[in-house]
């Protein structure tokens, strides 16, 4: 498949190396050459100079001959008119990230009008993505796969918990429908074996059916109350976006602002929400608006550092739950050790999205953890793919690959190494590095 990428930034850089890997053709556009410079020292991608927007730049090139353009500078203006410009030189597909409210409430009518198939807002799915943790019951980071059937949930292991801490995971009793198929240790991740020992302050990926995953939380005393205040740092678009959501569901929501004109904003668009204008790193006044008897601590600031400290004060200053945003997959290890309940990536929340696009409907979910060494997936086996009809350990997976679970039909499998699996299966793998391409492949028609 032939890509055209506008924009050089984190998101199109990593998409062009996720697609350069699997020998798509990319074309990469940016204004920036020192961008395109560092592309060019790492990835076999062609990269031009120029505005993507421009549609005698996009015929020049021959970029009319692609098969998809994703747009994804930091302008919404440029990223609406590239796809705009895509479809009329004869470009099929074309996705845009757009992060404004009122160009994202104006596209659900006119998005195709525009040319574009795909919207992508960061910011909003970041900020759904933290509603629903703030309101799980269960005090862990879950994800859901094969509709709601199985579930994956990160579980910080402490060194109080006999349970886990010290033993080999042959050792461990967990629920029939259930399984450790990840470790994360100091940043590392890895795929366990039965003798590999957990130790503690581990982070451990465990994926089931819904009722193993509530038993093993109960083991580790991960059930809380349900959230009924939330006190949000940054009144950004995640910001509002959050609030906005938590707001309609009768949370109490209280956000800190420093800019002024951000507040008045703020508080003409969330009637319910009270909005206060100060600097949400001044302990003093995170004790004066009640810190210390807030459920939830949200850090949304456009600043990685910040977040993350302001959520450790947060929790050391008795917050129940804190989340912070983060950009950066290499502050991953970090968020593990300052015991930061949850991070979310709204950089990565895009990339999962777009690449699921390009992979098509059999790729029917994509999470990419937050250290990026790592992704779980939700394919389904095409009839007459090389993996249909054969027992897993014949499948021929590539190494650091494990296949947590199947759906068929009505039924949840936590498969070992003798299931045969068949056409029709909704395979939910966890994977090592960028691998996806290789088990959709197995998993594809005449792949035999």
């Amino acid at each position: 498949m032939k890509i055209t990428i506008i924009g050089a930034g984190k998101v199109g850089t990593e998409i062009a190396h996720r697609l350069s890997e699997e020998g798509h053709d990319i074309i990469v556009i940016d204004r920036d050459e020192s961008k395109l410079a560092k592309i060019n020292e790492t990835l076999d991608v062609l990269t031009v100079k120029g505005n993507g927007s421009n549609s005698q730049l996009l015929k020049d090139l021959g970029v009319c001959d692609s098969d998809l353009l994703v747009a994804v500078t930091d302008s919404d203006e440029i990223n609406m008119i590239s796809c705009m410009t895509a479809k009329r030189v004869g470009i099929a597909k074309a996705i845009a990230r757009i992060r404004d409210p009122d160009y994202v409430r104006d596209l659900i009518i006119s998005k195709e009008d525009l040319g574009i198939d795909l919207v992508i807002n960061p910011d909003y799915a970041a900020s759904q993505e933290i509603a629903r943790l703030l309101t799980l019951k269960l005090a862990v980071h879950t994800e859901h796969f094969a509709n709601g059937r199985v579930q994956m949930a990160d579980l910080a292991v402490e060194e109080t918990n006999t349970h886990f801490v010290n033993k080999r995971i042959q050792d461990i009793e967990l629920p029939r429908s259930c399984l450790i198929v990840g470790i994360s240790r100091r940043g590392e991740m890895i795929i366990p074996g039965g003798r590999d020992c957990i130790k503690p302050n581990d982070i451990l990926y465990v994926l089931g059916n819904t009722e193993s995953i509530n038993k093993v939380c109960a083991k580790l005393k991960r059930r809380r109350q349900k959230i009924q205040s939330v006190m949000i740092l940054g009144g950004g678009r995640a910001g509002f976006y959050l609030a906005e959501k938590l707001c309609r569901t009768g949370i109490k929501v209280k956000i800190i602002e420093q800019n002024l004109d951000r507040c008045h904003e703020l508080a003409d668009r969330l009637s319910d929400a009270l909005i206060i204008r100060g600097d949400g790193t001044d302990v003093d006044l995170l004790k004066r608006e009640g810190i210390q008897e807030t459920d939830g601590f949200v850090a949304v600031t456009g600043f990685d550092e910040e977040n993350l400290l302001m959520a450790l004060l947060a929790k050391q200053l008795g917050a129940k739950r804190v989340i912070a945003k983060v950009s950066r997959p290499s502050y991953a290890p970090l968020v593990e050790r300052l015991g930061v309940d949850a991070a979310i990536s709204p950089r990565l929340i895009t990339i999962s999205e777009i690449m699921r696009f390009i992979r098509g409907g059999r790729l029917l979910s994509m999470v990419l953890l937050l250290n990026e060494k790592a992704e779980v997936i939700e394919v389904i086996v095409q009839p007459g793919s090389r993996i249909a009809g054969r027992p897993l350990r014949a499948s021929g997976l590539p190494k650091g690959v494990i296949v947590g679970a199947i759906s068929r039909e009505d039924q949840i499998i936590i498969p070992k190494g003798d299931e045969v699996v068949q056409a029709g299966d909704r395979l939910v793998v966890f994977a090592l590095g960028h691998v996806v391409h290789t088990v959709e492949a197995l998993c594809s028609q005449g792949e035999r």
